[in-house]
């Protein structure tokens, strides 16, 4: 995958208003994910997280999701909101067999960005210390999302936002959802929404190089294609970052190279004066073909980073 690390951000906040969250509940709900998720949940804990997907028997990702078992008999997941009500329904066709229950879960998210470990002291927050790790805190709890620190979620009851809001805009100053969509573009992360739904395999978006895809765990939905798919090499369509003016185009949209569809845009933001980033899956080849080749999403203009 060709997007960069992400770049140092100033601190800020902001609400993440794209993500949703459900509870699963019952003795097996561990079990019961285990079977379906790519992620192995034997490596989370009360006290960290891991990112993951769930797809379809054919592989393709029906959404990506953070799990946490916040209990022994209790698992949140968070999942773009736009996926939640559906996946919800989906997943509790088979729950039903293992007396899982699944509900809505009324969480709030908040998005922290840039080195922000000094001024989470005076708010009685210790930033946790990896990637996935979570720190409880009163009404919630403080997900670390990468190895750099650059990236926090505070996920707080609905009933304390406000009071946390508060809390933050007297530490930090808030952002909007541009600059998380940026971090995220400029890192290389994609959370798959109802717009990109079903289109890619985990290695399309890059999963199979973090936890997200476990090859060890055993049998999950669509871990027969996923496996193959992985021993065998068989995918020629990767993430890649692209720049480009304009105006973000949306996930979802098309890329096209001379009037031929050339790949679909999974994420964008804009990157100042006019400038634009976005996230697309598009061929090993026309990526190899560098800088100069020129794509065109929502009539715009976009390539490779020189």
């Amino acid at each position: 995958m060709s997007a960069s690390a992400t770049l140092t951000a100033s601190p800020c906040f902001m609400t993440l208003d794209c993500f949703g969250f459900m509870a699963l509940a019952g003795a097996r709900s561990v079990d019961f994910l285990q079977g379906q998720l790519t992620c192995d949940l034997r490596q989370a804990s009360a006290t960290h997280a891991v990112a993951g997907a769930w797809c379809t028997p054919k592989g393709r990702v029906i959404c990506s999701l953070m799990a946490w078992p916040r209990q022994a008999d209790s698992v949140l997941l968070r999942l773009h909101a736009d996926l939640l009500q559906a996946t919800a329904e989906q997943l509790a066709k088979y729950a039903a067999l293992s007396r899982v229950r699944i509900t809505p879960a009324p969480v709030h998210c908040f998005g922290l960005l840039g080195p922000i470990d000094t001024l989470l002291q005076p708010m009685g927050l210790t930033a946790p210390l990896a990637a996935g790790d979570i720190q409880p805190v009163a009404d919630g709890a403080l997900l670390r999302c990468d190895a750099t620190g650059e990236r926090h979620e505070l996920w707080v009851q609905q009933e304390a936002a406000t009071e946390w809001r508060d809390r933050l805009r007297a530490a930090l100053p808030e952002g909007n959802m541009n600059d998380w969509r940026l971090a995220l573009v400029r890192a290389g992360v994609v959370d798959v929404e109802a717009a990109t739904r079903e289109l890619f395999l985990p290695q399309m978006l890059g999963y199979d190089q973090d936890e997200r895809v476990s090859f060890r765990k055993g049998c999950y939905t669509g871990q027969e294609i996923i496996a193959r798919t992985h021993y065998k090499g068989g995918v020629k369509r990767h993430l890649h970052r692209l720049i480009g003016r304009g105006e973000p185009p949306p996930p979802g949209s098309a890329l096209e190279r001379d009037g031929q569809s050339a790949g679909t845009v999974v994420g964008s933001a804009c990157s100042g004066e006019g400038r634009c980033d976005i996230l697309a899956v598009v061929s090993d080849e026309l990526a190899s073909a560098g800088a100069h080749v020129v794509l065109l999403a929502g009539g715009s203009e976009f390539h490779l980073p020189a």
